[in-house]
């Protein structure tokens, strides 16, 4: 279970990073998506972190 959610968690982080880096022209929206990328992978990282 663990892995599927550290998988889905990066693809998300990914996916959101690039919309939010492609739509970087418009204000406001873009910086929420890329934060958004980076919390989601910062989470994909910590579970995917050995323990």
């Amino acid at each position: 279970m663990g892995f599927f959610a550290m998988t889905a968690s990066m693809l998300l982080g990914i996916l959101f990073a690039a919309i939010g880096i492609s739509r970087r022209k418009q204000k406001g929206q873009p910086v929420i998506l890329i934060a958004f990328g980076i919390v989601f992978v910062l989470i994909a990282v910590y579970l995917g972190w050995p323990k």
